[in-house]
């Protein structure tokens, strides 16, 4: 469980890749009209339980819901899913029987019909091949989903992230993949498809997920320590750096004071010989995004201070076009 009798974090329990993961979700689905939670109530009474709940409004799954969704978690009809999510460990027959009583409990708890809750069993780690058939799994129609063929699992699935197929709605999952070739293929399709639809925030943190599995540093940080704010703050550093990444080396030299306030956080203030590099960036960043630039957005960015550029960098990620991130009122965008 993730919290003790005394309301504090347990460290002798490795509960922040469940967190992370449900980051991530709840970055991308909230703003679907799904509801995540991180910790939920089984059963009156208890610890809440490390699983995280995906609870959408409406009666089926939107298409725009279904762009978050991986596969299986897309396929079923059930409004309400849980979710138990394993990074280090292998699957056992004590993980099978406590997602089952997990499933159990809450339903009976919600008073949900069997046809509302679906239950998953998500794994990093690819099982050794006879756990499976032993409790009734086969692979569905889609790769790296496993379902049961005896009726007392057969409202449970499994998930095996290095087994799903590269699509994109699949890579959110698939980054959490233990096998270097799936976890960097998923990376390397969210590079394809740019995913200019994300936030910022989620942006930041699968950022911060990519910096550490990349250097390797997952088997050197205690996963306690990878919470979902450090992880974040990590990305937000690592995403402006390859935004840095675009200019030449002279005018890196040039903005250094840039990096260092960014990576402080949202300190804002004037950086007066450097502001002429910050308005390079921020062109560059338009440019790359939005195309060629208007003699009046160049301009107006040329002309701005310290702290509105900081703004507009800001807007970049979320803006799906110059008016978000200048506003509808501004002339001649193009």
């Amino acid at each position: 469980m993730a919290i003790s009798e005394n309301g504090q974090v347990d460290t002798n329990h490795k509960t922040q890749w469940h967190c992370l993961l449900g980051k991530v979700l709840e970055e991308s689905l909230t703003t679907v009209n799904v509801a995540v939670q991180t910790e939920v109530d089984v059963v009156s009474g208890s610890p809440k339980a490390d699983i995280i709940l995906l609870r959408r409004e409406g009666a089926e799954w939107t298409d725009a819901q279904k762009v978050w969704l991986a596969d299986g978690l897309r396929d079923t009809t059930a409004r309400e899913e849980l979710l138990e999510f394993k990074f280090t460990e292998s699957l056992t027959e004590e993980a099978i029987a406590q997602l089952f009583v997990y499933d159990h409990l809450y339903r009976a708890k919600q008073k949900l019909d069997r046809s509302a809750l679906q239950s998953f069993l998500l794994l990093a780690k690819t099982p050794h091949s006879d756990i499976l058939p032993r409790f009734g799994f086969t692979q569905t129609a889609k790769a790296g989903v496993y379902a049961s063929s005896l009726p007392l699992f057969g409202a449970l699935r499994v998930i095996l992230l290095n087994e799903l197929t590269d699509k994109p709605h699949n890579v959110f999952l698939k980054c959490f993949a233990s096998k270097n070739e799936a976890w960097h293929e998923a990376f390397a399709v969210m590079d394809r498809q740019e995913l200019s639809h994300i936030s910022k925030t989620l942006a930041w943190i699968l950022f911060g997920i990519r910096r550490i599995r990349m250097k390797g540093a997952m088997d050197n940080v205690k996963p306690i320590g990878l919470t979902p704010e450090y992880v974040m703050d990590l990305g937000r550093r690592a995403w402006f750096e390859e935004m840095m990444n675009t200019l030449p080396d002279e005018e890196l030299f040039k903005v250094q004071r840039a990096v260092d306030i960014w990576q402080d956080g949202k300190q804002k203030g004037e950086l007066k010989g450097e502001q002429k590099s910050e308005v390079k960036i921020l062109l560059r960043q338009l440019t790359r995004r939005f195309g060629a630039l208007s003699p009046a957005i160049r301009e107006k960015v040329e002309t701005a201070a310290s702290d509105t550029l900081e703004q507009w960098s800001d807007l970049i990620l979320d803006a799906r076009s110059l008016e978000e991130v200048f506003g509808p009122s501004l002339p001649d965008l193009h």
